[in-house]
């Protein structure tokens, strides 16, 4: 299969290719919602405050933040796929060395505090290696896609995202706390979604090996050089840490919301909340297979064309009195998303010099890891202040991004 690495004389989309990278996405994309469902869930099992997850998972986030810049620069000097591969690998070591010390925990081997503290340099460990994965597709649609169909391969990528985050939820409301293994440790069945998902991401490694196009990158002086951070760059990344902010305050608190607002149990929780967050993936994919393909103007329009939805779907959710009204909330956001993650990354993409996509894409993807970080550690106080205050809070940040937005259009 012919080099496509770091090319900057592609002309054409190769949509063969975009077709084994989106597979691949989908895993990726699957591991870290496994994580999402199963933190609540296994964290509550060993009695820790929603402050106490929320905060690892934060600080977590922040080595995605540190780690991706430099796998998106060293994806321009070595390859995608090299790096690729490393990012995949790193996942399923640091996901057997969590839930080796979990299993511990169940045991009774380690005091709260002590796993707690753990269990945090585990999650660092596994963002900063899984970090390489992102900026490597990323920079990958972005080698194999026109200039014209930028917007169209991202709302591809982003659409292999969501299948993935509706996949992960299914996974963990179908297998959690089920004893695959037959190990005999008291609830050793909450790591059963983790450890299943690690044998996929196997199969993901070995995929990616086979199918993917491999050679060396272009050699230029300008490859694995920081794009410069001008000020139309410097607006996009405020818009898009307030855009995944906000995104990732309504993730973090959904399971807590549902098991607290609809007294639920562990299980209910796990199943209720792959269904919420599995129809506001489903509504993403449908924005971006509908409306982001056929769209061919500029990229921060589909951003300004999601905040009223991101908006609406705070009001709906806040105002819900039964699971329905949740329901039909979380599908409005997901269609939010849709419009604003392709949008937002195409954008990054068309800002940046060819030879450096994977460095453009690593800038870009700073912003969901500070919106990952911050997002759930300001849902966590503000959730224990009362339960809709997450969702209501994200309303003034969604019209400060709607302002930068107008901004940098003008």
């Amino acid at each position: 299969m012919e080099n496509l690495e770091g090319s900057t004389d592609l002309k054409r989309t190769d949509n063969k290719v975009l077709s084994i990278l989106m597979f691949i996405v989908v895993f990726v994309s699957m591991g870290q919602s496994v994580y999402w469902q199963s933190m609540p869930i296994i964290g509550r099992e060993f009695g820790f405050s929603e402050i106490q997850i929320n905060s690892l998972v934060s600080i977590s986030a922040a080595m995605f933040i540190v780690f991706t810049p430099y796998w998106g620069r060293l994806s321009d000097r070595i390859g995608r796929k090299v790096v690729l591969i490393m990012g995949l690998s790193g996942y399923v070591l640091s996901t057997l060395l969590f839930c080796f010390f979990v299993s511990y925990g169940l045991i009774g081997y380690l005091s709260s505090i002590n796993l707690l503290i753990i269990l945090l340099i585990a999650r660092m460990v596994n963002s900063a290696l899984g970090a390489a994965s992102r900026p490597a597709t990323g920079a990958y649609v972005a080698d194999i896609t026109s200039d014209e169909d930028r917007s169209s391969g991202m709302g591809k990528f982003g659409a292999a995202n969501n299948i993935g985050t509706i996949a992960g939820p299914i996974l963990v409301g179908s297998l959690i706390g089920i004893n695959l293994f037959s190990v005999d440790i008291q609830n050793f069945g909450l790591l059963t979604p983790l450890l299943i998902m690690s044998f996929i991401m196997v199969a993901a490694i070995i995929f990616a090996f086979l199918f993917l196009p491999s050679g060396n990158t272009k050699i230029s002086k300008n490859i694995g050089v920081r794009p410069v951070l001008d000020k139309n760059l410097k607006f996009l990344l405020a818009i898009g840490v307030i855009v995944f902010t906000s995104f990732a305050m309504v993730q973090s608190v959904t399971a807590y919301y549902l098991q607290d607002k609809f007294l639920l149990t562990l299980n209910e929780t796990a199943k209720s909340t792959a269904i919420a967050l599995g129809s506001m993936a489903a509504m993403s994919i449908v924005s971006q297979l509908t409306i982001v393909q056929r769209f061919k103007g500029s990229p921060l329009r589909l951003i300004a064309w999601s905040i009223p939805l991101f908006i609406l779907s705070a009001l709906v959710i806040s105002l819900s009195y039964d699971f329905t009204g949740v329901l039909v909330g979380m599908s409005l956001m997901g269609l939010g998303m849709g419009l604003a993650t392709p949008g937002y990354t195409a954008a990054a993409s068309l800002n940046a010099d060819p030879n450096n996509q994977g460095a453009a894409v690593g800038m870009s993807m700073v912003a969901p890891g500070i919106g990952f970080a911050l997002g759930p550690l300001f849902s966590g106080f503000l959730y224990q202040a009362n339960l809709i205050f997450p969702f209501l809070f994200t309303i003034p940040l969604f019209l400060a991004a709607f302002f930068l937005i107008f901004q940098l259009e003008n």
